[in-house]
């Protein structure tokens, strides 16, 4: 089973320097990789001072945006994400074959190369002529142009946004098999990362479980450096319980006020981590501290790492809190019901309203935008996916239900209206039906799973005789549950005849 751990990197001062320059120079391959691949597809090289050369090769349909090749006679070597290098050896793509009789490797030339592979030729170029290419790992080089080109083949396949030039920089990745893990201690372990040296990091997991480590990547978060690591570990996750198998559901159903409603009546606190006063306060401080800074100063670069690392305490607040939370959750019962919110439409800005004469209407954009914050800040796509992970590995079954109308539907007659429910009160206007709105919301959730279980036939226990005293007992007890009426209840005793006033004439109690 192969899962990803984060561990917490301690590099000492001159590979935290390595790291930065690394990182810098990174940032420029790809900007330069990108505008490369750009301006050949836009210009279709006529701007470019080598001539272009018509020959066999690979051809690509302007509609279905399908690369075929050695198909036409006559076709452009300029592909819709290519160029042509100015050694035009470099454009072909070979391959490599050894002779069984002379043991000699062979080369043959099987038609143009992709532009990935033109940049990473171009790219070892670079390496042979520039120190600061040179000090970086070939690997690390070679995965930056693979991660751009996925990006750019997301754009023309799955219809993803254009790739962006990058302003900032913060990772870099190495290929299975390189990062090796070195003196494993009590507390902390030490790694080898190719051009960097030994570095250390706290050892939060059981590294002794780790049967094969794939992919590292080096990531910088709030000026804290961390590895995160793709590793082979023993084991596989349960299968999942079936439907008809499960014996208890919960309910849950997020909301603002309260982070999540539980359809057991219990709720998880929403500690606004964000959008709290003292936390909002202090984020607007350092926006305002960066804002009055001078254009491309050290200070402004100061007051930017301490913006960095106020909004990345945060991130990990929120995400610790919400681990926990999902815990809790799955904790409950076997099977967990959830809304299927569509949350990127939920926090869209209020669309205008025009008024007909050149101007707009009040359409309450400020309110919006202060809900999208709160909602935003809650992460409640970063719980269900939490949820969604803990189950798994739990084997329970996650069902996400529609959330129409859960809030406003009555539980007891189905009446479905609006004015049902008012902030954390719900009121059927039909049969007058009251309930927490969110707790409501939550067993709406859980019945819409479609699951169902044997009626419970326990009854409330009955009062216990020890409650009153003996002797008081034949002339009456006090119900445990008195849900209507209010009556007061007078008891005799044996020596003033009864309990309260002795001085008023008593009155027979009207529950004897």
């Amino acid at each position: 089973m192969q899962v990803r751990w984060n561990f917490k990197l301690l590099p000492n001062q001159s590979q935290e320097t390595t790291l930065e320059d690394w990182l810098v120079t990174l940032r420029k391959h790809r900007n330069y990789a990108l505008r490369e691949r750009k301006d050949g597809f836009e210009t279709n090289n006529k701007d470019a001072s080598t001539q272009i050369i018509y020959s066999y090769g690979s051809y690509c349909e302007l509609d279905s945006k399908i690369e075929y090749g050695s198909c036409c006679p006559l076709t452009c070597p300029v592909l819709k994400h290519g160029f042509i290098p100015q050694d035009q050896e470099l454009a072909f793509k070979e391959s490599k074959t050894r002779d069984k009789e002379t043991k000699k490797v062979l080369s043959t030339t099987i038609g143009w190369d992709s532009a990935s592979g033109i940049q990473m030729k171009v790219t070892s170029q670079l390496r042979q002529s520039l120190p600061h290419f040179a000090a970086i790992d070939s690997c690390v080089l070679q995965r930056n142009i693979a991660n751009l080109d996925t990006a750019y083949s997301n754009f023309w396949k799955h219809n993803r946004g254009f790739p962006q030039f990058l302003r900032r920089l913060d990772s870099f990745e190495y290929k299975p098999g390189r990062v090796i893990l070195r003196h494993i201690r009590k507390n902390y372990a030490t790694v080898y990362l190719p051009g960097i040296g030994d570095v250390k990091f706290h050892r939060s997991r059981d590294l002794s479980l780790i049967q094969d480590l794939r992919t590292c990547t080096i990531k910088r978060e709030g000026g804290i450096w961390y590895i995160s690591m793709l590793v082979e570990i023993s084991g596989t996750l349960p299968e999942l319980k079936p439907l008809d198998e499960c014996l208890s559901v919960v309910g849950i159903d997020v909301g603002i006020n309260q982070l999540v409603a539980l359809s057991d009546g219990s709720f998880q606190e929403n500690k606004r981590v964000a959008t709290n006063k003292k936390k909002a306060r202090r984020l607007a401080m350092r926006q305002r501290a960066i804002s009055r800074k001078q254009k491309g100063s050290k200070n402004k670069i100061k007051a930017i790492k301490k913006l960095a690392k106020q909004q990345h305490k945060i991130a990990q607040s929120r995400d610790g809190y919400n681990w926990q939370v999902a815990s809790t959750i799955v904790k409950t019962a076997d099977v967990v019901g959830r809304e299927d919110l569509n949350i990127k439409n939920m926090v869209k800005r209020a669309k205008p309203k025009h008024d007909g004469l050149g101007g707009y209407k009040r359409n309450g954009a400020s309110q919006k935008t202060g809900l999208n914050r709160v909602i935003l800040d809650a992460g409640w796509g970063d719980i269900f996916k939490k949820i969604a992970w803990l189950a798994l590995k739990a084997g329970k079954p996650v069902v996400p239900v529609p959330a129409k109308h859960s809030s406003q539907e009555c539980p007891s007659c189905g009446h479905i209206d609006k004015s049902n429910r008012e902030g954390e009160k719900f009121l059927c206007v039909a049969c007058h039906h009251t309930e927490h709105a969110d707790t409501k919301a939550s067993r709406t959730i859980a019945k819409r799973v479609g699951l169902v279980f044997p009626p419970n036939k326990k009854t409330l226990p009955a009062d216990c005789g020890k409650v009153t005293l003996s002797r008081h007992q034949s002339l009456g007890v006090e119900a445990r549950n008195q849900a209507y009426g209010n009556h007061r209840h007078v008891w005799e005793t044996p020596t003033t005849g009864y309990l309260g006033d002795t001085a008023q004439t008593p009155k027979e109690s009207p529950c004897l």
